[in-house]
């Protein structure tokens, strides 16, 4: 099944329970999985994106990483543990990050067809500050994600351009 040029990403912020909200963000590309995979993955080349900027170390099971953003305008960093570790599909972390919050965070790579891919992008954010302020941050993590989303559909189609 190939995707329609037509094809919208899907995005979207559920209450999931009171303090709990499920940020759900996709995006169909124009280029194989392993492509996506490794331009998402390519960490010493991550100018494209705004805002993630990349983990300190591989994409394996286990491993304890820093994961880099640039959030409104400055330079973060978060200690997280790579869990869900699927090469080549996705990992992920759940972990405290903001004031007593826990993100549960997945980068997914799905093969729609061989030229054609999905990448999903979803998070939960609950407990500590989450229950007063969960639907605002989910609501600004719903918006870096899709606009993430783009520049990576951007960057891949771009390399597998130049293939």
């Amino acid at each position: 099944m190939r995707p329609s040029d037509e094809s919208k990403p899907t995005n979207s912020v559920e209450r999931v329970a009171f303090g709990d909200y499920a940020v759900h963000t996709e995006i169909e590309i124009n280029a194989p999985a392993d492509l996506v995979w490794a331009t998402l993955t390519d960490f010493d080349n991550l100018q494209w994106s705004s805002s993630f900027k990349g983990l300190d170390a591989k994409v394996e099971p286990g491993a304890q990483v820093t994961a880099h953003f640039n959030l409104m305008g400055l330079r973060q960093s978060f200690d997280h543990t790579l869990i869900e570790v699927e090469p080549g599909v996705q990992w992920a972390w759940s972990d405290p990050f903001l004031l007593g919050m826990i993100d549960h965070h997945v980068y997914r790579v799905e093969p729609v067809d061989d030229e054609h891919s999905r990448f999903i992008q979803t998070d939960r954010a609950n407990a500590g500050v989450a229950i007063v302020a969960g639907r605002l941050t989910a609501a600004v993590m719903k918006r870096m994600y899709v606009q993430f989303n783009e520049e990576l559909k951007v960057e891949t189609e771009r390399r597998r351009r130049q293939r």
